[in-house]
């Protein structure tokens, strides 16, 4: 459709041109001919943000964000769902549809349009409490799986040579097609695989890299069919020896002040064939260069040197013995008194099996606790902020390399080391077992964080919320302290839920229920592998996940007798012991 618009609009058939929620300048694989067909239009508006496609037309109509609109939307065939706006206009926009109405020369709104179609179709109030209508035409339809299209991998073909690669451009789970990429959140947002930031890369296999002479950040010039791009080289255990791979959505020049100049646009080394973009399968050569790159890399060591780190067993071990794999501590006793918890006891577990390593309980953590962006400069320097991360761990060969994820959040220990040498008693220990910061009292020293085993306590160096103005502010939890410069920060159990919880069971006279209240990162866990709530109550779900699953449960650095409210179920990996386990060791 794209090939029409710009054979219709160099026929002279289409003159004027509305563009809204698409960005095909940005996307095309080679946008020079749509960049001159766009001189010719008489007349060009965009609805909507500011973008490459945005700023060559004559005008642009800003238009509502999704939040901000009436609307509605056809997920599946027959199953419509009415969208309701959230919050009011921030800016002086309309939505497009509203736009739309008016250029027809018609005083009707766009809500009154809608209401008056939906009503047509069915109880307008009705569809609004439902959410969703099911319309006539396909109330008992049945919807048949896709038969898989072979025609789409026969152009794929082989390397001719030893010096020809395959490119395969493909979107990061964070950043997608690039749409969102003045998001600082995202571009912050370490990859779930090479765990890098603020950058895309060309991904080569180790064996590629000795192979080359490739060393970590040394720039590749890439040439897919005479189209050339400069890219610093990753080396990614378990990549093909033949495949490069780079990351699309970056590379963006009117996006915004965060994104723009972030990355190459690696749609532009895409092919275009018979009506549609081709980004994998491209034959591609690389000419190595003496110039490097500092690649912000979040997570600096790979492998857990042989340590006891993540509990990890096999199908037929753990069919054996349901405990294999769970790291078992010695004892070691304790010179301090144990805790009392008369109340609640808050704790967590979080299954290392059904952990995908996808971070989208990053990203839940960051917006709820008002965790500031640094910047790719500050984390180079390993001050980023994040409360929670996930270490992704490589195990056996490297070139076929098996994988783990584990989620490290502050472990709320009984014998936290942390507690034990802050000098003015700024993190203390709670009534309810949580490791709790006194922002008020913190100096600065960060003797907790050098004595903190897990690394999952972050310095605010900087004043990061002096440059945020206007409507950004929004994005601010206002349950959640916003931090000046110089204070220790770290995951709360997210504190501010739980006191909503209980004030909320208090309110209404009735019996607290701890399952009732989910922490961000649970929420935000498409998996369902992490669950949170209370040890004094022994029918919640985390007590009955610890009991069912005891066999599996495992502290982290147990051995240091830290006694930590975040438990963790071990992995078990669906196939049977290799030989090479019983060589190397899992680790």
């Amino acid at each position: 459709s794209i090939e029409q618009l710009i054979t219709d609009i160099e026929n002279g058939d289409v003159k004027s041109l509305v563009v809204y929620g698409a960005n095909p300048l940005y996307g095309l694989p080679d946008s020079s001919r749509l960049r001159a067909a766009f001189k010719k239009l008489k007349f060009s508006v965009y609805c909507g943000n500011a973008n490459e496609t945005g700023v060559l037309c004559d005008f642009i109509a800003p238009a509502h964000h999704s939040l901000e609109n009436w609307g509605d939307a056809e997920f599946q065939k027959g199953v419509v769902s009415i969208q309701q706006p959230t919050i009011r206009p921030i800016h002086n926009t309309r939505g497009f549809e509203e736009s739309l109405i008016k250029w027809m020369g018609s005083d009707q709104s766009w809500y009154d349009f809608l209401r008056a179609r939906w009503r047509r179709v069915g109880d307008w109030d009705q569809a609004l409490q439902a959410g969703f209508v099911v319309t006539g035409s396909n109330r008992d339809a049945t919807h048949a799986g896709r038969s898989f299209r072979r025609s789409a991998i026969t152009g794929i073909k082989k390397p001719e040579n030893s010096d020809e690669f395959e490119l395969v451009l493909y979107e990061k789970v964070g950043l997608g097609d690039g749409e969102m990429a003045n998001v600082p959140w995202l571009q912050e947002f370490p990859d779930p695989v090479t765990k890098i930031v603020w950058d895309n890369y060309a991904s080569v296999s180790p064996a590629t890299a000795k192979s080359k002479g490739l060393a970590e950040g040394q720039m590749v010039e890439l040439n897919v069919g005479g189209k050339k791009a400069l890219l610093p080289v990753h080396i990614q255990p378990g990549h093909h020896d033949s495949v490069i791979s780079v990351a699309v959505g970056y590379g963006r020049t009117a996006a915004g002040k965060v994104a723009n100049g972030v990355g190459y646009n690696a749609y532009q080394l895409a092919d275009w064939q018979n009506g549609q973009a081709v980004t994998a399968g491209l034959p591609v050569t690389m000419k190595v260069t003496n110039k490097k790159y500092q690649l912000a890399n979040v997570q600096g060591h790979h492998t857990m040197f042989g340590r006891d780190l993540v509990g990890v067993t096999t199908n037929d071990q753990y069919i054996k013995d349901n405990s294999s794999g769970a790291l078992k501590p010695h004892f070691v006793g304790s010179i301090w008194e144990s805790h009392k918890y008369p109340n609640h006891k808050w704790g967590m577990a979080i299954d290392v099996n059904a952990c995908t390593g996808c971070g989208a309980c990053m990203i839940a953590c960051q917006s709820e606790n008002n965790i500031p962006v640094v910047g790719k400069k500050h984390v180079l320097d390993g001050r980023e902020m994040h409360w929670l991360r996930i270490d992704r761990y490589y195990s056996e060969d490297e070139n076929n390399p098996e994988t783990v994820h584990q989620v490290m959040i502050c472990q709320h220990c009984d014998n936290a080391p942390c507690e034990t040498v802050c000098p003015v008693v700024a993190t203390v220990h709670t009534d309810d077992g949580l490791n709790a910061m006194v922002y008020n009292r913190c100096v600065g020293t960060r003797y907790c964080a050098n004595n903190c085993p897990y690394k999952v306590r972050r310095f605010n160096w900087f004043n990061y919320i002096k440059t945020v103005q206007g409507p950004q502010k929004m994005a601010w939890n206002p349950d959640v302290t916003v931090r000046s410069r110089g204070v220790m920060e770290k995951c709360t159990f997210c504190v501010q839920r739980i006191k909503e919880g209980t004030n909320t069971a208090k309110d209404k006279g009735e019996k607290f229920n701890s399952d009732n209240v989910q922490v961000a990162c649970q929420q935000a866990c498409g998996s369902d592998a992490i669950v949170f709530g209370d040890f004094n109550q022994p029918d919640s779900k985390l007590m009955k996940t610890l009991t069912e699953e005891k066999a599996r449960s495992y502290e982290v650095l147990a051995d240091l007798n830290n006694s930590t409210a975040v438990k963790y179920l071990t992995k078990v990996r669906n196939r049977e012991k290799r030989a090479s386990d019983e060589k190397k060791g899992h680790h």
